[in-house]
């Protein structure tokens, strides 16, 4: 979500310091937070790779499966993370945990995670829908800068952050809510990391993971705001409820990834948001989902 930023900025081993967890005993680990007074806070895509980084530091030999979020309450960013990883399942295939994720004894998150032991087998996925490659779209800033002048950094989200660039196939929400109302709310752009690829995020899959999970929840609701006309900026109330995210085939971050984006329904106060994270050469590499709130200020 990105109604939670002031303009910060930041760099990818910032980003990567973070999934790096302290053990804090009995099954449990201290997340670090970022070391930055513009986020007043925490961002849930921080919390869901810190959940994946706690959960692999308990599982050996199995590829992540995947990651199913409740988002029960927001979080402090001034006070520690503690992430505490209970063994649900240990069988022959699957590896299940769930992390229970808490500030000060009050949990703020919930989220199971599942491994799977590498197997070979039968393959098929969707095909990506053709679309223009990102070397010919102009950057978010351009393309807002063009439709809003001087005040446009309010709905730079994750660009203010300095370490991601998003291109748009689609009109992004501030420019799409002036068309008419949309037969298909659909939202479709690259995205790349920015700045000096550590090597840790190509060689490590769980890095790698946990870094797709934390870009996963910045655009997930774009079409959501496609649907109804309106950005998080002219609602009451715009808040993550769930994310889940199911891990088809490792990502690879050396090159843009696209993420399509859909929102099939919006009703009773609550907007679903679905996603497909593909590789340049059409590679399925995760779907994802999010519900959010869109309802009366949240208590």
């Amino acid at each position: 979500m990105v109604s939670m930023y002031r303009t910060v900025q930041r760099d990818l081993s910032e980003i990567l310091s973070l999934f790096d967890l302290q053990d804090a005993g009995d099954g449990g680990f201290l997340g670090p937070q970022p070391d930055h007074p513009g986020l007043f806070r925490v961002y849930g895509g921080q919390v869901a790779a810190q959940a994946i980084a706690a959960a692999a530091r308990t599982v050996t030999g199995r590829r992540l499966h995947s990651l199913h979020v409740a988002f029960l309450r927001p979080g402090d960013p001034t006070a520690p993370l503690h992430y505490g990883v209970a063994t649900l399942r240990e069988g022959r295939t699957f590896s299940t945990r769930r992390v229970t994720v808490s500030q000060q004894g009050r949990p703020i998150m919930e989220a199971l995670v599942s491994f799977l032991e590498p197997i070979d087998g039968d393959d098929f996925q969707q095909v990506m829908s053709p679309g223009p490659q990102p070397e010919g779209l102009p950057s978010l800033p351009e393309q807002l800068r063009e439709h809003l002048g001087s005040g446009i950094r309010d709905y730079l989200g994750p660009v203010q952050l300095g370490i991601v660039e998003l291109r748009y196939i689609d009109p992004p929400p501030r420019i799409a809510i002036d068309a008419p109302p949309p037969e298909e709310a659909l939202c479709r752009l690259w995205i790349r990391l920015v700045g000096e690829m550590p090597q840790q995020v190509l060689d490590d899959p769980v890095t790698a993971a946990c870094m797709l999970a934390y870009i996963s929840d910045w655009t997930v609701l774009d079409p959501v705001q496609v649907a109804i006309g309106k950005t998080w900026h002219e609602m009451a109330s715009m808040a993550s409820l769930d994310h889940a995210i199911w891990f088809h085939r490792p990502a690879d971050f050396s090159d843009w990834l696209r993420y399509d984006q859909r929102s099939p329904n919006v009703s009773g106060g609550v907007g679903l948001g679905i996603g497909s994270i593909y590789h340049r050469d059409g590679t399925l590499v995760a779907t994802v989902t999010q519900e959010g709130f869109i309802g009366r200020p949240v208590e």
